[in-house]
C-alpha cells in the first residue's frame, strides 16, 4: 500500500487532562482509550513504528501493557493545557528519527480520546494521503452534546 515510505504512528496520552484527570486511562466496556488505539494500530500493517508520547508513568505503564512502545518520557515544557498537537508530533518524530536513524515520510497521530475509531477510517485517509496530492490531511466525526 505504501511502498517505500517510513510510517510513524504516535498516539500522545498526556496525565495532566484538567476536564477528565487521566482521561487516557478511562474504562469503556473493560478498555482503556489506550487500549483501544492499540487494538486499532495492530490491524494498521502499513505503520512501521507506533509509539506513545506521554509525561505519566501510569499511561506509559497501561500503554506498554497493550502493547505499544513508550520510548521516551515526555518533556515537561510540553506537557501543558496551551502545548500543540504540532509541538508534541515534532518531538516525538525528531526523536524517533534520530533513534531510528532514519526519516519518517509520513506521520499518523491517532488520539486515545476516538476510542471508537475503525482502522480502515486510518486506511483510507491514509490512501488519500499517498494518492492524492496533499501533505496533510485528517479525520472529524460529529458528536452528540
Amino acid at each position: 500500500m505504501i511502498a517505500s515510505r517510513n510510517v510513524l504512528a504516535v498516539v500522545p496520552a498526556r496525565g495532566g487532562s484538567k476536564g477528565i484527570p487521566l482521561k487516557n486511562l478511562i474504562q469503556i466496556n473493560g478498555k482503556s482509550l489506550i487500549q483501544y488505539v492499540a487494538e486499532v494500530l495492530r490491524e494498521l500493517t502499513f505503520i512501521d513504528r507506533s509509539i506513545v508520547s506521554t509525561d505519566h508513568s501510569g499511561i506509559a505503564t497501561a500503554a506498554k501493557d497493550a502493547g505499544l512502545l513508550v520510548p521516551f518520557t515526555r518533556p515537561n515544557d510540553l506537557s501543558g493545557d496551551l502545548i500543540s498537537d504540532v509541538d508534541v508530533l515534532t518531538h516525538a518524530i525528531h526523536f524517533m528519527e534520530k533513534q531510528d536513524e532514519l526519516k519518517y515520510d509520513i506521520v499518523v497521530m491517532l488520539q486515545p480520546t476516538s476510542p471508537f475509531r475503525k482502522p480502515e477510517h486510518v486506511t483510507e485517509v491514509v490512501l488519500k494521503l499517498v494518492e492524492g496530492q496533499y501533505d496533510s490531511v485528517l479525520t472529524v466525526s460529529e458528536t452528540d452534546l
